[in-house]
């Protein structure tokens, strides 16, 4: 168009051209994709302002990459809150959808409403009168039009289901596996197994006719999870690019032909605005050593070891006035057998008490023996009848006798319960349901790392604990691969009660997120996922 033509036109003509190149100019903008991820957020999250930091670029630059086909798989590991989610299950697919519309995915998380509400953002993106204002041409059909399966009228859909569900039966272009885990389900070998089993024989042909692109995207919960399992195989260093982002810069931990983690720093932060220190230690402290290695360090330690760390016992000195309790519990992991191959009954006694103004807890007995039944019920009836602690001839400080007794409700242990319930004794009943012993005892590890848990020092052999405690700490520091773990269960089980009625406080923290197993829930997080 020349001047002369420009001359000619009328005012509505100037600006509806005007309107038309804003409209062009907003789309170039949005070609990079967190440009689109900043516009788009306002769809999604109109009550919260968007935030960004440098980590959002660089999973974007990967995302981008795999768009471009010179990613064929990639491997994503960041700790929970930090948009992953909704970077790569919701921002992505809308925006290569405004260059690429025929495109199929398939998205799945370790239960299918996770993988729904993903789609459901993104549809909301793609419906939403900034996406169709500058994309007008694409559209959702209205015959294809349901929370697991949504389809676009230039032939792209989408399906959602969960880690080992249905909906595999179509051959997608992307294959998304966004958290296949359970936080609270990731120490059972055979929940994760089976998670391991469908990656492999069932997603694996799926969208292979198609050259399809798989993106995970998790937090390490265990060393054998998909992310392990994915580093394990022969094909890993070819045919994977793997991102990994710590919440605490550790060193270089990337394999990606990409600009990965641009931190030079050991400790410097992922995201210090959202996560300062501060807060960052109490997520650490809330999760325990183990729980923090992988979910906000992204290295797991292995099953075998750090899970029950010893040296956070700490020594009540031997020649210190024994503390004033305030609750006495007696602890018992029954096992009616006289066969010394098998576990013994085993019971640990604590005693919850004040010190420096916290609550703390002190152990005042533990033993286990191979014992039958008709043995064990007397003596359970006689060790009720116990005092612990208190002062010799100071009636300020009296001993105290236990105010609850508490046996795990399994098979060995529901007529103990009943019979001793029928003598007048207050009988606690623990059931862990499908909590495997591992995983109790990473529910007790951040009791623990608070150093509030105590045992009596040796009078013989000062800085050693007391003779009669030290097979429970060699039990925990062998645990899971000990000989026996009867005390570890008496103790995991203690503690969890006693955490979970707040006799013993974890630190709170209001802003924890919901994907993580022990975080708060007092409030929502607009990146939590």
């Amino acid at each position: 168009m020349n001047l002369a033509d420009l001359g000619k036109l009328t005012p509505a003509r100037i600006k509806e051209l005007l309107a038309a190149a804003e409209l062009e100019q907003e789309r170039r903008h949005c070609t990079k994709l967190v440009n689109f991820v900043e516009q788009a957020w306002h769809v999604i999250e109109p009550a919260e302002e968007y935030k960004h930091n440098w980590h959002i670029d660089v999973i974007c630059e990967h995302l981008e990459a795999v768009t471009r086909g010179e990613i064929k798989n990639l491997l994503i590991n960041v700790p929970p809150g930090t948009m992953k989610s909704i970077l790569v299950s919701v921002m992505w697919p809308a925006w290569e959808w405004t260059q690429n519309p025929a495109l199929r995915y398939f998205g799945a998380s370790y239960d299918e409403s996770l993988s729904i509400r993903d789609a459901m953002k993104c549809r909301d993106i793609i419906t939403s009168e900034w996406y169709q204002r500058l994309w007008p041409s694409i559209a959702i059909r209205k015959d294809i039009n349901q929370k697991l399966h949504y389809a676009l009228t230039a032939g792209g859909f989408r399906m959602s289901s969960s880690v080992g569900g249905r909906g595999t039966g179509h051959h997608p272009d992307r294959k998304i596996i966004d958290d296949p885990h359970n936080v609270k389900k990731a120490e059972s070998d055979a929940e994760r197994v089976q998670a391991l089993n469908w990656f492999d024989r069932t997603l694996s042909s799926r969208g292979a006719s198609r050259g399809a692109a798989t993106v995970v995207v998790m937090q390490r919960l265990h060393e054998k999870d998909l992310s392990g399992h994915i580093m394990e195989q022969a094909d890993y260093k070819k045919d994977w690019v793997h991102l990994c982002l710590p919440m605490e810069y550790e060193g270089p931990q990337c394999r990606t032909p990409l600009d990965g983690d641009p931190r030079t720093e050991h400790g410097e932060l992922l995201w210090p605005s959202l996560y300062p220190a501060k807060v960052v230690k109490t997520l650490a402290t809330r999760l325990g050593e183990y729980g923090a290695a992988g979910q906000l360090q992204q290295r797991p330690s292995p099953a075998g070891g750090g899970i029950l760390r010893t040296d956070h016992f700490q020594l009540w000195p031997a020649h210190t006035p024994l503390p004033d309790l305030e609750f006495v519990l007696q602890s018992y992991d029954t096992a009616f057998t006289d066969d010394e191959s098998n576990d013994p009954t085993a019971c640990t006694v604590w005693g919850i008490f004040t010190h420096k103004r916290r609550k703390c807890a002190l152990l005042l007995d533990a033993w286990d023996e191979h014992i039958s039944y008709p043995d064990l019920r007397p003596k359970l009836i006689d060790d009720w009848s116990a005092r612990y602690g208190g002062v010799k001839d100071d009636p300020m400080h009296p001993a105290r006798r236990a105010d609850m007794l508490m046996i795990e409700e399994k098979a060995s242990g529901i007529a103990l319960i009943r019979d001793l319930r029928r003598t007048g004794i207050p009988v606690h009943t623990y059931n862990p349901g499908k909590a495997s012993k591992e995983l109790r005892a990473h529910l007790t590890a951040p009791v623990l790392e608070m150093d509030v848990i105590y045992v009596l020092e040796s009078k013989k052999e000062p800085g050693k604990p007391i003779t009669w405690a030290r097979k429970l700490l060699k039990q925990c520091e062998q645990f899971p691969n000990g000989e026996h773990d009867d005390l570890v269960d008496s103790f995991t089980q203690a503690m969890i009660y006693l955490k979970d009625t707040n006799m013993l406080v974890l630190p709170e923290y209001e802003d924890d997120e919901p994907e993580t197993a022990d975080y708060s829930r007092k409030r929502s997080n607009p990146y939590a996922t």
